[in-house]
């Protein structure tokens, strides 16, 4: 699959992410807002979790089994105030993770709703 890896927020781009600064951080332009790297490993399939992503059923990421460095990576750029979430669902392949989804966009209502089903998700 070839698609723009968010891995490497460096070289990610996405029209409303700046570099600002004196330490240039990243911004999310709309809200001034600095953006955030995390990590989600997942043991469940890879395509359970792109689809419960593309339907926008966050709330069922709970029934989902999240564990410590699993194969199966979700990488999520967001900040702090819940306007902006852009991820990506990546599997391991030996010896690097490789994306296995496209990068998803989430503004607004759906950032603060994806956000707030991973706020308390704690490996198992």
């Amino acid at each position: 699959m070839e698609t723009t890896q968010i891995a490497n927020i460096a070289n990610y781009e996405h029209p409303e992410l700046k570099r600002q600064g004196f330490f240039r951080r990243w911004y999310y332009t709309p809200t001034q807002t600095p953006v955030r790297k995390k990590e989600h490993y997942f043991t469940d399939d890879v395509e359970d979790l792109k689809v419960l992503l593309e339907q926008h059923c966050f709330n069922e990421v709970k029934n989902l089994h999240c564990k410590t460095l699993t194969p199966i990576g979700l990488l999520v750029v967001s900040t702090r105030d819940g306007q902006f979430a852009a991820v990506q669902v990546r599997k391991y392949e030996p010896y690097e993770f490789k994306p296995a989804s496209e990068n998803m966009v989430f503004n607004g209502t759906d950032a603060e709703a994806f956000l707030k089903a991973f706020d308390g998700l704690k490996p198992n």
